[in-house]
């Protein structure tokens, strides 16, 4: 694929309310970390042979390899 057909999708307030479920309290930077999220595809090199394998088991084979796959 090429980068620049790339297309904003969707977006995540990542700041919480006073009815905000919550494990913590949080002490400072409200909305940095994160937060239990992991977009897929993470866009660097070598991203999906860090990824686990049960997750990769739910990839095409271009999203495994993108530049090289015939699919």
């Amino acid at each position: 694929g090429n980068p620049a057909d790339a297309k904003v999708v969707g977006r995540i307030l990542l700041t919480s309310t006073a009815n905000t479920a919550s494990d913590d309290t949080i002490t400072a930077f409200d909305g940095m970390g994160g937060q239990g999220l992991l977009p897929i595809p993470v866009v660097y090199n070598g991203w999906v042979q860090n990824l686990p394998q049960s997750w990769k088991n739910q990839l095409t084979a271009q999203q495994l390899d993108p530049l090289n796959s015939s699919e």
